[in-house]
């Protein structure tokens, strides 16, 4: 038995929960992940894992066993990362979530440079807007826009970034241009359906200092970054995303930005990661090139002020 294998094999047990998550995250054959940990407990001489029909939950002994090997591989990925990067690149794969737009706009363009640093990594992309789990899907890390909360988890803060209200020409030409809050009362939006809650999005301005909530009128509501950016270019309602996303839009003459007396809170960007789950070298290289990239945007903010164009 393959003991460093088998104690890497019952720490994603344990973080995934289940013996086919751990199997997926692993890459390897559910009859594998179970033949190891029965091997490594008949080594053992203890139980690590109590398994029903429907469920696995970790024993006391298990417990205790999953602290030690956390560290051990913790040390052992240390070890290999002390040595000259000649000698031994980060290997493996990394999977991450993070919503569509942002992975369409930014990380996707950008991943060729990544490869070219990192030869023998892989990314897998998890595209979606709803927030994952990241023990239950096996993912490594999150991207993710807004409030954390998640117990658990570390989040690395990557910046910020300001939201834009815009519209494309031919719905100005219909309904014509809000100058003022009180006009969006007479104006349409394209209604995005947040995934956690089911509910349509209202939108959030600054106004005097103090944050002003408006409820839009929709006729057509989305769950999708795509579809929503791409019902406001036809002309479906005004539509509110990040400068950086629509920023080229507005160059090619899609959209129009409107009301920017009116701005809106920065909205925070951070990686996320669990915290009782020692990150290999792969994932650690791939967080601080995330981090290193969104520094680089222009009107993105890493510390109060706009990245310089």
């Amino acid at each position: 038995m393959d003991r460093f294998l088998a104690m890497k094999v019952f720490a994603r047990v344990v973080e995934a929960g289940s013996f086919s998550k751990a199997a997926d995250a692993l890459r390897l054959p559910p009859a594998s992940v179970s033949r190891t940990l029965q091997a490594l407990e008949a080594h053992l001489g203890a139980r690590l894992i109590n398994r029903t029909t429907r469920s696995i939950s970790i024993t006391e002994d298990g417990e205790a066993y999953y602290e030690r090997c956390v560290r051990v591989l913790g040390e052992v990925d240390d070890m290999e990362a002390s040595l000259s990067h000649s000698k031994l690149s980060p290997k493996g794969n990394v999977k991450v979530s993070l919503p569509t737009v942002m992975a369409k706009n930014t990380i996707i363009p950008a991943l060729p440079e990544f490869f070219a640093a990192y030869p023998d990594i892989g990314v897998e992309l998890l595209l979606t807007d709803r927030q994952v789990d990241l023990v239950e899907e096996a993912v490594d890390c999150v991207v993710r826009v807004g409030a954390v909360g998640d117990v658990g988890l570390v989040a690395k803060r990557v910046g910020a970034y300001t939201q834009i209200t815009c519209a494309s020409p031919g719905y100005i030409e219909k309904h014509g241009e809000p100058v003022s809050l009180d006009d969006l009362e007479e104006h349409l939006a394209v209604g995005y359906v947040l995934n956690n809650s089911g509910r349509v999005r209202n939108w959030e301005f600054v106004v005097d200092g103090e944050t002003r909530i408006v409820a839009m009128k929709h006729k057509i509501a989305v769950n999708d970054g795509d579809s929503y950016i791409a019902a406001g270019v036809t002309g479906l309602g005004l539509i509110q995303s990040s400068s950086y996303t629509l920023d080229p839009l507005i160059r090619s003459g899609a959209l129009r930005e409107v009301l920017k007396e009116y701005p809106s809170y920065p909205r925070v960007v951070s990686v996320l990661y669990a915290s009782n789950r020692h990150q290999p070298r792969r994932v650690r290289v791939f967080i601080d090139w995330v981090a290193e990239l969104y520094g680089r945007l222009p009107s993105f903010q890493v510390s109060g002020k706009p990245n310089s164009r």
